[in-house]
């Protein structure tokens, strides 16, 4: 069988339970419009997948307001601030960090909260996407108090319930080989993940309400991730839905 037969046959099981696979897509690192963005959100477009796009605020440039103004689903989710490590060496990369004063930490935040709520209006959710998925659990306690509702890393959640006033929902499915090529990571590796995400929901490993969440990174898509990313969005079955952004985190 091929990974794209393992994944109909997880969402068969799905059908003969009579229960339904939700999905949502989220993007990181946008700051303006490059064609590999305009790709995702013909994608988007085309195939009615909607797009959570995490912007980092500090770049953020005049032409993606104007582009996002123009799309019907896309939702911005806040990436930080500006994506600088403040990590010392030998540490992993962490922006919102546990080594400068929560004070600055939460300036920072203050100001990108700011600039996407000015800038974006209600197509901006206060969701906070942490660089490099990496988040002190300090910073995580004020968020909700900074006006957040919702907080987006990577693996399955621990909690299913609102912790610190805050509904997670992660993504699963990273299309990105970080560790070896940067290029795609294979149809067998991000299909494999996805599946066993969904299997593992729905035999009650892991919290069955947290959709599966896929992760892209348009800037560094090659022509591998951009067609696997085509075929999946592209593939119909009666128990996949694809979430708008808004019913992923439910906030208001």
């Amino acid at each position: 069988m091929s990974s794209w037969d393992h994944l109909r046959t997880e969402l068969d099981l799905w059908q003969a339970a009579g229960r339904v696979a939700t999905a949502w897509w989220r993007d990181d690192d946008a700051v303006t419009v490059t064609p590999e963005l305009e790709t995702l959100l013909s994608f988007e477009q085309n195939y009615k997948v909607p797009l959570a796009l995490a912007v980092i605020p500090a770049n953020l440039q005049d032409d993606l307001v104007e582009r996002l103004a123009e799309t019907l689903d896309t939702r911005v989710l806040q990436h930080g601030w500006s994506h600088q490590n403040h990590m010392p060496e030998g540490r992993k990369k962490q922006e919102l960090d546990d080594v400068r004063d929560i004070g600055a930490v939460v300036a920072d935040l203050r100001q990108g909260f700011h600039v996407l709520e000015s800038r974006f209006g209600n197509r901006f959710l206060p969701v906070m996407v942490p660089p490099w998925n990496r988040i002190a659990d300090d910073v995580v306690a004020v968020l909700h108090s900074l006006g957040f509702c919702g907080l987006s890393t990577f693996n399955p959640r621990k909690v299913a319930e609102p912790d610190k006033g805050l509904i997670q929902v992660n993504t699963h499915v990273d299309v990105i080989d970080w560790r070896g090529s940067r290029g795609f990571v294979g149809e067998d590796a991000a299909l494999g993940a996805m599946v066993s995400h969904l299997a593992a929901r729905r035999t009650g490993q892991v919290d069955n309400a947290e959709p599966t969440g896929i992760l892209t990174h348009h800037l560094v898509h090659d022509r591998a991730t951009t067609k696997f990313l085509e075929n999946l969005f592209s593939m119909e079955h009666s128990a996949l839905s694809w979430l708008r952004i808004p019913g992923v985190f439910p906030w208001q």
